[in-house]
């Protein structure tokens, strides 16, 4: 190769061949046996060819004597069955029909090949008559009219073509005419060959050798050895017919090869036997004659053989005297040419390119096969066109390269350094060399150069993935607040945006089109923002937008932004509407993106809770959420302080009969005190607290049951409120482990539920409403009326108790009687129009639920009025401020305990 030339000069010119450096004598003798084994060959091959021609024609001959003899043996048979047939015609003569059969049995019996015998009238020749006299198998037969007329006056037997027998073995028919008491018959008989004694026997069948008789419509009658064992039945192929017949006359024999059924070659001689319309073959295969014809010339081979080994003895004794001088530096020769080449084939093999340049001149005076792919030339083509190194890197690198070269060169030390060069591609490579001083001082770099083209790609794909979004392509979080930091000194305005209901389109669409949603909507924020905006993808459905020195126009902004995201997106070939909520946050000088976006959040999480499409930051929002956070930390350490506990609030009857409790839940704040329900509530089932605090309530609410049983007071149920939260699929089974773990009947056990709730999830509601009840828990409708439904929908809630709305209670009281007295002229009037629509309203609420064998309970009863008003509408229970206030446990045994 052209680099190892320059790679290794001490090969060029003083590099001995070490065939060529041996003496002219040496080629001389090689010749000479050359010479002779190629006459030995040609003699040889002379030799053997006339031995195979004379042993073909031997075996020919032997072939072609042994046709003669089934040819002759087929013809006797026939004969001795045509005389046999003579002489049962004179014996029929003097026999009544009623005898022939014996007769003909007798003539079987004397012929083994005669295997069927038949008289039928002359007249029915075509096989058409029934009264016929046979022997012996089943023969098919059938003549010709033109056969049959050539039958009378026929002294030998007329021989038909070769049919099946009822066997299956083919029999060959011949027919003869006979002139029986004054009435023609005809004697139709069949011969079986392979039956036949007399036929020439085949002594070289163990060797291939094959004696057959075929018949001209392709069946095998006879074959020695049987053919039948050997699995050949049925008719000939065509083709091997017509072959037959080509090299085959009548009466004559005639040699021919053909491959044998065993699909071997085979040497043949057949001849036509022409009365009875047959073909003897005598064959034998090819390859049997390979060990006369080895018999006739092993021994011409051996002293051939003996002749060679004596000759190449002679001459490799007289080599190896003549190379024994040259041993030496051949030896020599050979170790530096295997080291060369171990060399190269180790360059060739590196992960890169191995290269030497002249320091001086910076020109390459070997490179590696391994140019041509980093390079797309050859070695060959850049070491001699006197290519420098430099010309190879990238213009833009090669100032660089070269001092680092330069330093390292002074400093002696190893060059290291990552590099472009020039490709049909870009191209990043490793290079990793070292200067070294060769012949006459000249110095050289030498180094090796690897391919890191595919590790750059990879840094750089790694790199827009740790600051992009993988779906959207737009910024993440953290490379939007990085690019943020330095664009917010001069002022902008910071939205973040959400997907109003982004969840039903995935919960509805799937997420396959909620991810197209998401390119479309990153897409479009692209081409809207101006000149040093920015934009990123900051959640699943929230994005960050950046738009700098806007002024007094972030309002503007923020409201174009969500018109033009407000036009319609094709989403899986389907138009479809979103709308964004928006916090905003203006940016002073010098201010900070972190704040910025912190700012724009609390913006948009007030937005959100307030139901407005925007809303821009204010410093009096961050006290809320703070007020927030604290209480939403407060309330998850509640419980494990021992902050909550339950109020219970008895419910009566008209009689003032204890029937049951309502437990409510309390908050002491070691701070804040007693904080409402109504301000924690809500918080926890926004945070997925409501979880832990229905369970809290509902497991102590059932062990003060138990508590109070073990005390002597029986309370018959206890109720508890549920949220809309808790109302969700397997909560029964937390019902069921609470009263078991209390050993509490259902019955005792009622949950409380609002018409709101049912409204915002009626087909889960209800399923979880009926498995309850179907355990035997009662469900209550909470603030009956108070909701957004009519009474319709009533008869298909699971409802054992309706507590009618203390909005409806209040406005139940009587006025005073004298209303005069009062002062108070036509607003009594009017009120007292107002107090009976209410008492109207409510006995219509009371009705319904009894008509529906409901009970009712009255809630928020804090008057004497009314009581008795809803005592005289038939109300069921009672509960409110007048009866008992909510109390504690202790408080309720006081009241309500044995004794009391």
């Amino acid at each position: 190769m052209h680099y190892a030339k320059r790679s290794f000069p001490f090969l060029i010119g003083g590099y001995v061949d070490p065939i060529t450096s041996r003496q002219p004598g040496t080629h001389s003798l090689w010749r000479i046996l050359g010479i002779n084994v190629a006459l030995l060959v040609v003699l040889g091959g002379l030799f053997l060819a006339g031995q195979w021609f004379d042993v073909r024609e031997q075996e020919m001959q032997r072939l072609e004597a042994l046709d003669t003899q089934l040819h002759i043996s087929t013809e006797q048979l026939v004969a001795d069955v045509a005389r046999e047939m003579m002489v049962l015609e004179r014996v029929l003569h003097e026999e009544t029909p009623r005898q022939w059969r014996g007769s003909l049995e007798s003539a079987l019996g004397r012929h083994p090949a005669l295997v069927s015998l038949m008289m039928v009238p002359f007249a029915d020749y075509r096989g058409s008559s029934l009264n016929q006299i046979g022997v012996g198998r089943s023969c098919k037969w059938q003549l010709s009219q033109a056969e049959a007329q050539s039958l009378p006056g026929r002294s030998n037997l007329l021989f038909g073509s070769a049919l099946p027998l009822g066997s299956g073995q083919p029999g060959l028919p011949f027919y003869r005419h006979m002139q029986l008491e004054d009435k023609a018959w005809l004697l139709i008989g069949c011969l079986d060959f392979s039956e036949s004694r007399s036929l020439l026997a085949n002594p070289g069948a163990d060797d291939g050798q094959r004696l057959r008789l075929f018949s001209t419509n392709g069946l095998l009658l006879f074959s020695s050895p049987q053919e039948h064992a050997l699995g050949v039945t049925g008719k000939l192929p065509l083709p091997t017919l017509a072959n037959m017949g080509k090299y085959i006359s009548e009466r004559g024999v005639r040699r021919y090869h053909v491959d044998g059924f065993d699909g071997r070659p085979r040497m043949a001689a057949g001849s036509f036997i022409a009365p009875l319309k047959l073909f003897s073959v005598v064959s034998q295969p090819v390859s049997s004659l390979w060990w006369v014809w080895w018999q006739r010339i092993w021994f011409g081979l051996l002293l051939g053989g003996i002749f060679l080994v004596v000759l190449g003895v002679m001459i490799a004794r007289a080599e190896r005297q003549r190379s024994e001088r040259h041993d030496e530096l051949e030896g020599e020769l050979e170790s530096m040419a295997a080291r060369s080449r171990t060399l190269v084939t180790l360059m060739d093999n590196l992960p890169g390119v191995v290269y030497r340049i002249e320091v001086n001149t910076g020109t390459l005076t070997f490179i590696s096969s391994g140019a041509a792919e980093l390079f797309g030339r050859s070695a060959e083509s850049l070491v001699g066109a006197g290519i420098t190194l430099n010309e190879l890197i990238h213009p833009e690198d090669r100032p660089s390269v070269a001092s680092a070269r330069h330093w390292a060169m002074c400093a002696q030390m190893r060059h290291e350094q990552v590099f472009r060069i020039v490709a049909d591609h870009e191209r990043w490579v490793l290079d990793r060399s070292v200067m070294i001083e060769g012949e006459e001082g000249v110095r050289y770099w030498e180094g090796l150069l690897l391919d890191i083209s595919a590790h750059k790609e990879s840094e750089r794909q790694l790199d827009y993935l740790a600051r992009h979004d993988a779906l959207t392509g737009l910024y993440n979080r953290k490379a939007f607040m990085a690019a943020a930091d330095e664009r917010v000194a001069i002022g902008g305005v910071m939205i973040y945006a959400d997907i109003d209901r982004f969840s039903t389109v995935n919960d509805g669409l799937g997420h396959e089109a909620g991810d197209q949603l998401l390119v479309s909507i990153g897409e479009r924020l692209r081409r809207i923002l101006p000149p040093g905006g920015l934009v990123a993808r900051l959640g699943a459905d929230e994005f960050g937008l950046y738009f700098p020195q806007v002024g007094e126009q972030a309002e503007q902004i923020v409201a174009d932004v969500q018109q033009k995201l407000e036009r319609p997106f094709t989403i899986l070939g389907r138009p479809l509407i979103i709308s964004l909520t928006a916090g905003y946050s203006l940016a002073e000088a010098d201010g900070d993106a972190q704040a910025l976006m912190l700012n724009a959040d609390v913006a948009l999480y007030h937005a959100k809770s307030r139901g407005d499409h925007a809303l821009r930051w204010e410093s009096s929002l961050d006290k809320h959420v703070a007020s927030r956070m604290t209480l939403e930390q407060d309330l998850r350490q509640a419980i494990e302080r021992q902050q909550l506990f339950l109020h219970y609030q008895p419910q009566l009857n008209a009689a003032g009969e204890l029937l049951g409790v309502e437990a409510l839940l309390r908050w002491q704040h070691p701070e804040l005190g007693m904080i409402s329900p109504a301000q924690f509530i809500p918080l926890a089932e926004e945070t997925g607290l409501i979880f832990r605090l229905g369970r809290f309530v509902l497991e102590e609410a059932c062990a003060q049951m138990v508590r109070w049983q073990e005390s002597g007071l029986y309370m018959p149920r206890m109720a508890v409120n549920l949220s809309a939260r808790q109302l969700t699929s397997g909560y029964e089974h937390e019902v069921i482990s609470v009263l078991e773990s209390q050993n509490l009947a259902p019955t005792r056990l009622e949950v409380e539920v609002t018409e709101t709730l049912l409204i915002q999830d009626m087909e889960g509601g209800l399923s979880v409403l009926r498995a309850l009840r179907e355990l035997g828990v009662r469900v209550a409708l909470d603030d009956f009326g108070q909701g957004y439904s009519s009474l319709s929908y009533l008869s298909s809630l699971p409802l054992d108790v309706l507590k009618v709305d203390r909005s409806f209670v209040m406005k139940m009281d009587a006025l005073a009687e004298d209303a005069s007295e009062q002062g108070r002229g036509g607003q009594v009037a009017s009120e007292q129009g107002a107090n009976e629509q209410a008492i109207q309203l409510v006995g219509a609420i009371i009705s319904l639920g009894h008509s529906m064998g409901h009970e009712i309970v009255a809630e928020g009863v804090e008057t004497q009025a009314q009581f008795e008003g809803l005592k005289r509408l038939r109300c069921d229970s009672y509960q409110g401020y007048l009866l008992a206030r909510p109390m504690t446990a202790m408080a309720i045994v006081e009241r309500y305990g044995p004794g009391n």
